[in-house]
């Protein structure tokens, strides 16, 4: 019976409707990693903007590190980045900053960590 809808024992491979049904999880799953590799590059541009703020705040003239600190704390904060360390090292003639974050998941099994560096020099 050639154009049968009946299936033969002998037949190999998934019905109709269970392919579907595993291909429209497979297509979930990578919608949702794509999700969260966008969240992970978003937070890893705040990281990069917070070192940089916070390295161009402590390099004004007369600033101290805690004002470049608070700078790079508040441009993580503002971006959503979570266990947020900063440290601003002050140096003779130039300022470091290094940032380590987490970046809140979509899927929320992992909070990935973003890091960022920033160096600026020292006015004088």
């Amino acid at each position: 019976m050639k154009g049968s809808a009946v299936a033969r024992a002998d037949e190999r491979g998934l019905s109709e409707s269970v392919q579907w049904a595993v291909l429209g999880a497979a297509i979930i799953g990578c919608l949702l990693a794509l999700i969260d590799a966008s969240l992970w590059l978003h937070g890893r541009s705040v990281a990069v903007a917070a070192a940089i703020d916070g390295a161009s705040a402590a390099s004004h003239w007369q600033a101290s590190t805690s004002d470049g600190e608070a700078a790079a704390r508040a441009t993580a904060a503002s971006g959503g980045l979570t266990s947020v360390s900063v440290t601003v090292v002050a140096q003779a003639n130039r300022i470091d900053v290094t940032i380590d974050a987490k970046v809140p998941s979509f899927i929320g099994w992992v909070t990935p960590d973003v890091h960022a560096h920033a160096t600026r020099p020292k006015e004088q």
